[in-house]
């Protein structure tokens, strides 16, 4: 394909549009324009200049092979939508057809060797070639795509964000928003609440092959690993098509929205409200009706997953107890009807001494610590006693501030 003909094919995309607004993309196409129609060089140079320095700034660190097939993969369009779905094969042969050969024009793109752009160039400004070749390098140190590795990855990892990151969260304005740096803890590090964990693993295998699950409550003491079992369930399962959007306590009215938006995706969502606790006169009628009472069914591809340190969620006074209120009974019951409305629920209770201090030794021999169990545990329940509490999150404090006086040689005293 001469550089005319792949300049027109690049303006015949259809479905991928908005590949083409991407900002190198958008640099390499005007670099082709201006040196075929022999524009202003300067302008070409400056115009190469911005795309080498967009490329290096990205995460890809000047791979150009790996920057466009970012693009190609995770494009949220028509097409891209339907391949995630599984159907492909159902499309319109006129759909297929703009889609195959989008997909081909772009992976040309990606396989531009830098030495073949400087060589267009000289082509048309030969006066100028110790210049082009002197201009910034790009790399191709990726593979390129094949048509079948794309349309695959459609179908496992879905599109756009969801298919470049695992954990979102929500909100009513901004919608929803990737989180990059997502926590990065592991089933293997949470101790000593092997069945606590298991209910909501199995019920997350559970949901993830389509067979019947539970909305669940994780409720018990603080730092006992509630949220610790989310997260880490989520890095065990993402593979698998698990992703978790976070919804704050004040986006909570908008879950129908929530749930629209991602009825129609091709994966599986975990909706994760974390520390959920209302007071007596808050509104918690749209959670108590998606969790089970509304009109629209809870999505198939949708589980909520609340933590709490309140067994029933609402913070209860003795005096709403004692009130006025003819009906007392009714008004107590529609206070607990909230928490009841999970399927399941999981308690985490704190560990007692022996166990604390064995969760202490676990994360010790983990991280390969030099120090002895005497003087492990003597440091470990000083600390826990400062704190007034015991905890598997104080342990892995406590861990972490051991490590760090052991690396430094200071003093454990």
């Amino acid at each position: 394909m001469t550089t005319e003909e792949f300049r027109t094919s690049l303006n015949t995309i259809t479905l991928y549009k908005k590949a083409l607004e991407d900002f190198v993309i958008e640099k390499f196409i005007h670099i082709l324009n201006l040196a075929c129609d022999k524009k202003n060089f300067n302008d070409i140079i400056k115009a190469w200049s911005d795309m080498v320095s967009r490329l290096y700034d990205a995460e890809y660190q000047g791979d150009w092979t790996k920057y466009i097939n970012n693009i190609i993969l995770f494009d949220n369009n028509y097409f891209t939508a339907e391949c995630a779905k599984g159907r492909y094969g159902e499309l319109n042969q006129n759909i297929k057809t703009a889609g195959t050969n989008d997909i081909n024009t772009l992976v040309r793109l990606s396989d531009v060797k830098c030495a073949e752009l400087k060589g267009f160039l000289s082509h048309y400004f030969p006066e100028k070639r110790n210049i082009i070749d002197n201009l910034a390098s790009f790399g191709n140190f990726s593979s390129k795509l094949t048509f079948e590795n794309i349309i695959n990855h459609y179908k496992i990892n879905g599109i756009g964000i969801f298919g470049k990151f695992r954990a979102f969260k929500f909100n009513s304005n901004q919608g929803i928003e990737p989180i990059k740096n997502c926590d990065s803890v592991l089933l293997k590090d949470l101790k000593r609440y092997q069945r606590e964990q298991s209910i909501v693993i199995d019920n997350t295998l559970g949901f993830l092959k389509n067979k019947p699950y539970n909305n669940v409550l994780l409720y018990g003491d603080r730092g006992t690993g509630k949220s610790s079992t989310v997260k880490a369930i989520l890095n065990e399962y993402h593979k698998e098509g698990l992703r978790v959007i976070q919804v704050y306590k004040e986006n909570l009215a908008h879950l129908d929205v929530l749930m629209q938006m991602i009825s129609e995706i091709p994966l599986k969502f975990i909706i994760f409200i974390d520390d959920l606790t209302f007071n007596e006169n808050d509104d918690f009628g749209a959670l108590k009706a998606v969790l089970e009472g509304s009109l629209a069914k809870q999505p198939d591809n949708m589980v909520i997953y609340a933590t709490s340190n309140r067994r029933h969620l609402v913070k209860e006074s003795f005096s709403a107890r004692e009130g006025d209120e003819v009906h007392l009974a009714d008004t107590i019951d529609e206070t607990v009807s909230l928490s009841d409305r999970f399927g399941i629920t999981v308690t985490f209770t704190v560990p007692n001494k022996d166990n604390f201090l064995a969760i202490v030794k676990e994360i010790k021999e983990d991280r390969k610590l030099d120090i002895s169990d005497d003087e492990l545990f003597l440091g470990a329940e000083r600390f826990a006693v400062a704190k007034g509490k015991r905890s598997p999150r104080l342990a892995r404090q406590y861990i972490d501030y051991l490590q760090a006086r052991l690396e430094l040689n200071l003093s454990l005293k």
